[in-house]
């Protein structure tokens, strides 16, 4: 006779072992990611994309395709993101300008506190205020005057419409008591090449790095509380006094509830990347500086950020009613 104590055991063994294999065969990413940019290509968030999609590719074989969702200052990809399955399949770039000033200033389909996980932050960089290098304001102040000079005249675009660029230097020009007239974009390469043809006069976006190289623009002041590396002697809204100045930091989330390997798969990719000269030169294009804050860190930093700036808003009377 076939001892039962037996059969079960050899059952319960095929059963682990077919159980480990499944799990091996679908180990995440087991097929190809998508990481959605809610700004249009060739600016920050591109090369942000980039970066990782290379890292993943390079260092995990895996895939990471870059959707551009540009558009209602990114909260368009920020909803596709909070109707995406919890699977880790679909993540994106976490921008403050949907997560942390849009939804303050209109309707939107999410809610910044409960729709995300808020995976990690990886970099933090300034978005400043800048002209064409030929222009003929070579400050900050030279701007102001002009456009209390000339009412309406003064033209300015940023990369997200009631993004944070765009909010905190409302919230500036308000403050000086000037009428100026902003130019919505798709993203900051837009903007830049509206600025660059003349179709503006200032622009404030974190995608200014390849054209500061160039020399074709000028810095006039940062529009966060922190200095550009370099540019020291420029102001900063914090300094200037006007009632919003946020750093600004880019990021990786996804939909709520997603797996721990999910979160962990990142974490660890991106702690790795860090140190490696590609992620030195991305540092150098945007200006900005390595910082890393896991889940838990994040999470809580979005939590307080989005409840900061929710109160600079409503100090500044520019809530949406």
């Amino acid at each position: 006779m076939i001892r039962r104590d037996l059969l079960l055991g050899a059952g319960g063994l095929a059963g682990l072992l077919a159980s480990r294999a499944a799990r091996a065969q679908g180990a995440y990413p087991s097929r190809p990611m998508t990481y959605l940019v809610g700004f249009a290509a060739g600016g920050a968030g591109d090369m942000t994309g980039r970066l990782l999609s290379n890292a993943a590719r390079d260092r995990r074989n895996a895939a990471l395709g870059v959707e551009f969702r540009p558009g209602a200052g990114a909260t368009l990809a920020a909803g596709q993101m909070a109707r995406a399955r919890p699977d880790g399949y679909t993540i994106g770039l976490f921008t403050g300008s949907a997560m942390l000033t849009a939804p303050h200033m209109q309707r939107v389909p999410y809610d910044t506190t409960k729709d995300f996980t808020y995976i990690c932050s990886f970099v933090s960089f300034p978005i400043p205020v800048y002209v064409k290098a030929d222009s003929p304001f070579r400050t900050w102040q030279d701007l102001i005057a002009f456009a209390r000079a000339n009412p309406g005249r003064l033209r300015w675009g940023t990369a997200a419409v009631r993004g944070t660029a765009h909010i905190a230097t409302e919230a500036a020009f308000r403050k000086e008591g000037l009428t100026t007239t902003f130019v919505p974009f798709g993203g900051g390469a837009d903007a830049i090449t509206a600025l660059l043809g003349g179709h503006i006069e200032a622009s404030v976006s974190s995608d200014y790095g390849p054209q500061l190289d160039a020399g074709t623009v000028r810095l006039l002041a940062e529009s966060g509380p922190n200095k550009i590396p370099g540019f020291e002697q420029l102001p900063t809204f914090a300094e200037l006094g006007y009632p919003i100045a946020v750093p600004s930091v880019y990021g990786i989330m996804g939909p709520a509830g997603l797996p721990a390997e999910v979160v962990t798969f990142w974490e660890t990719l991106v702690r790795e990347i860090m140190p490696t000269p590609a992620f030195a030169e991305y540092l150098r294009l945007l200006r900005g500086a390595g910082i890393f804050e896991g889940q838990q860190v994040f999470t809580a930093s979005v939590a307080k950020a989005y409840a900061d700036l929710g109160a600079a808003i409503d100090a500044a009377g520019m809530r949406a009613r």
